[in-house]
């Protein structure tokens, strides 16, 4: 295989990477902090579980890539 595939799956691992950090720090910010639903004694809203679902949905494709990426040595 042409190196410029491994190059394309590594930078794709790198943007899921860091698309799953913001994903879950922008939750916890917007949702929890400034929505007030990580320290109220109310009921959470589903958007608040929703993105932490897309957090950890995106660590898991940069896993899966991870693994193609080894496939292409």
């Amino acid at each position: 295989m042409p190196q410029i595939f491994k190059g394309l799956v590594t930078v794709s691992i790198w943007a899921l990477v860091i698309a799953s950090w913001l994903s879950g720090l922008l939750t916890f910010t917007v949702g929890g902090i400034i929505g007030g639903a990580a320290f109220s004694t109310s009921e959470v809203p589903m958007s608040y579980f929703a993105g932490y679902a897309v957090s950890i949905g995106y660590a898991f494709a940069a896993g899966f890539l991870v693994i193609v990426r080894k496939k292409l040595e």
